[in-house]
C-alpha cells in the first residue's frame, strides 16, 4: 500500500523524501518495483476475468454465492470468500431488488 503511494507520487516528490516520510526503505521500494507479481496474484487476475464474465452473463444480478456455484460447476476450484474478495476488489456487485 505504501509502495503504491510512492509510485503514484514520485512524479511530484523525490523517492527519498516519500520513503522517509512513510518510514520505508528506498531499497525496499525499488525491490518492490522489480519484483514479479506472485502466483496467487496471477490466479486472482484470471479468476477476476472469469467472475466478470459470469457476472455479465447473469445480467449483473449474481452475487458471490451464485458466482461461486457457477465456478464450481465449470470445474474451477476456489472458495466463496476468495470470490467475494475478488469481486470487491474488481468493483463487481450484484444489482439489488427494489
Amino acid at each position: 500500500m505504501t509502495f503504491t503511494f510512492v509510485l503514484a507520487e514520485k512524479a511530484s516528490y523525490s523517492v527519498t523524501v516519500l520513503c522517509s516520510a512513510l518510514d520505508v526503505s528506498r531499497s525496499g521500494f525499488y525491490a518492490w518495483c522489480t519484483r514479479p507479481s506472485s502466483a496467487h496474484a496471477e490466479q486472482d487476475k484470471k479468476l477476476a476475468l472469469e467472475v466478470a464474465t459470469l457476472h455479465e452473463q447473469s445480467r449483473r444480478t449474481y452475487g458471490s454465492p451464485r458466482i461461486f456455484r457457477d465456478l464450481r460447476a465449470k470445474g474451477i476450484r476456489t472458495s466463496e470468500k476468495r470470490v467475494a474478495r475478488v469481486m470487491r476488489s474488481a468493483g463487481i456487485a450484484a444489482k439489488r431488488r427494489r
